[in-house]
Parts: structure tokens; C-alpha cells; sequence
């Protein structure tokens, strides 16, 4: 069996609290900071970030066979929150099962060290595919990309409300 046990941990100029209603206005499909690399779209009735509250992903691939592919799809829901400090989404449909978990530290008072746990099992053509490319290493390459552009995306909102 395939599995990914991956973390990815960044200090970012953003507080928890920004760094959560960024993420929040992303996953609501308010803003497109993490595009084209990560869509998100709330589903169901409960919204975000509701324990039970459903969203559904769609990872894109960069070049190579991963692009070829197409995108990863899959479907999570909020199994633990803890505002400003922690959040776990649950993968329980699509090309992956199991979860994202986020964990807010502040470092000072405009840092906060961002770390990151994904642990999953790719689900049917993904599987097969995972043995061509580098799950892991797409997975980090779009988090590290997540974590520079929360940071512009929380920096502009504060320099728009100055």
C-alpha cells in the first residue's frame, strides 16, 4: 500500500487569525490566492470551519506527467478546529483518503510558524500514477507556494485597509 507521511513547516509574515480567514475566504471561493496550483469549493450546508463542513479540492499538476493527468480531486471535511491554532481536514472521497493537518504558531507579534502533516493514500488512477512522479515532492512544492501566497494575500489586505 501507498501511503505519504509529509511536513511541511514555514515561518510567514502573517498572523494565525489572518492566516486562517485567508485560507477561510480560499476554501469559500472568496479569493484565488493559491490559484491555478489549488482550487477549493465549499460543499453541503455547513459552512467553513464548522466540524462536519465538507470542501472539495482540485490540486493541479505542473508539467510533466502529473499535467498530463490532470488535476487530483478529492473531497475533505473539517474533523478538528481550533481558531488560530490548529485545523484537520479529513480526505474521505476522490484520489485521496486521509488528512491535512494545520498547526498555527506565532513566533512574534506579525509571525507565525506554519506547520503542515499530510498523511494520505492515493486512490485508484492516482495510485498507479504515484508510482511515476513525486507525490510527495508535488504536495510540498504547492504548500510552499500556499505558504508564500497567504502571505501576499494577508500583506495586500493590510496594506488595502491602512
Amino acid at each position: 500500500m501507498t501511503t505519504y507521511d509529509v511536513v511541511n513547516e514555514e515561518i510567514i509574515a502573517a498572523t494565525p487569525a489572518e492566516i486562517v480567514d485567508a485560507f477561510l475566504e480560499e476554501a469559500a471561493g472568496r479569493s484565488q490566492w493559491w490559484h491555478p496550483f489549488l482550487r477549493m469549493s465549499p460543499r453541503g450546508d455547513k459552512p467553513l470551519p464548522q466540524i462536519g463542513a465538507m470542501v472539495d479540492i482540485a490540486v493541479s499538476g505542473e508539467g510533466g506527467l502529473a499535467q498530463r493527468l490532470g488535476a487530483a480531486r478529492f473531497s475533505g471535511r473539517v474533523a478538528a478546529f481550533d481558531p488560530g491554532r490548529r485545523l484537520v481536514l479529513e480526505y474521505f472521497a476522490g484520489d485521496f483518503r486521509g488528512t491535512d493537518e494545520w498547526r498555527l504558531d506565532p513566533v512574534d507579534a506579525g509571525h507565525t510558524r506554519i506547520t503542515t502533516r499530510w498523511r494520505t493514500d492515493p486512490q485508484g488512477a492516482v495510485r498507479l500514477a504515484a508510482r511515476f512522479t513525486d507525490v510527495p515532492g508535488s504536495y510540498s512544492k504547492v504548500m510552499r507556494h500556499g505558504f508564500r501566497a497567504i502571505e501576499r494575500f494577508t500583506a495586500e489586505r493590510r496594506a488595502s485597509q491602512a
